[in-house]
């Protein structure tokens, strides 16, 4: 197996993590290494040397690898630095406190929507959405607001890649989508109505970026149970979720 250019010993590290982010119930190292590109011989050398700094769990019971302890203690140290998302924390925490209702904050990552902020709401029907988890832009309300900020030919690059229903609701057609975009940028926010998980619909607006900030463009969204929240009573929160965002965004200037 030939090594890519600049394959070094670190790249090859990290694309070990990334492979066990993506496999969380953990690998045997043939198998990592087989996902990775790697030759098992170099896999299991760096997974050793990763586990040994805890970056890396090994199970002696499945002879498997799986993140460790490490990982979570650099995520939390991610938040904290400036170039995280803790300064939304408390904007966040206001608005779902206000509306009973989860806040979730998003960023625009290729043609997903990595989620980075989650806070809880008050309602006895939660949903849950884990920091860290992706979901395709076209299918949720913080892909869409997010990709009606975009300059045109980025928008365009989105709408030819894929675009695959998660739901018998969500839009795959690039001139529907087009035209929904368009919408989203008129008004200022986006919705969506179990287009990416039945039951569940959700409204998202950005947050206001000064030109040239270079910060990931960040949007946060309100979820709601169908069979608790109406479209109307959720669009009633609109006022609410754009002063959070207008917050967050002083905050971060």
């Amino acid at each position: 197996m030939t090594a890519p250019p600049g394959d070094d010993m670190l790249s090859r590290g990290l694309r070990l993590m990334t492979v066990l982010a993506d496999n969380p119930s953990g690998l045997g190292v043939s198998a990592a290494a087989r996902t990775a590109g790697l030759p098992v011989s170099s896999a299991h050398r760096l997974l050793g040397r990763l586990a040994s700094e805890r970056f890396v769990a090994y199970d002696e019971d499945t002879r498997r690898y799986a993140l460790g302890v490490r990982v979570l203690e650099f995520s939390r140290g991610f938040h904290r630095s400036p170039a995280g998302y803790s300064a939304a924390a408390d904007p966040m925490r206001r608005l779902a406190a206000r509306t009973g209702l989860p806040a979730i904050a998003g960023i625009l990552d290729g043609d997903e929507v990595l989620l980075v902020l989650s806070v809880q709401g008050s309602q006895h029907l939660q949903l849950r959405s884990a920091e860290g988890t992706r979901n395709p832009w076209h299918a949720t309300s913080m892909g869409q607001v997010l990709a009606s900020t975009l300059p045109p030919g980025e928008l365009e690059t989105l709408l030819a890649g894929e675009l695959a229903p998660t739901t018998s609701r969500t839009l795959t057609d690039p001139e529907a989508l087009r035209e929904e975009v368009a919408r989203v940028r008129a008004r200022g926010w986006a919705e969506v109505d179990e287009e990416n998980e039945v039951g569940v619909r959700s409204i998202a607006a950005a947050v206001p970026d000064p030109e040239g900030s270079g910060r990931p463009r960040l949007a946060v969204s309100l979820g709601a149970a169908v069979v608790l929240t109406s479209r109307e009573e959720l669009h009633g929160y609109v006022p609410a979720l754009r002063a959070c965002t207008e917050e967050i965004a002083s905050l971060f200037g």
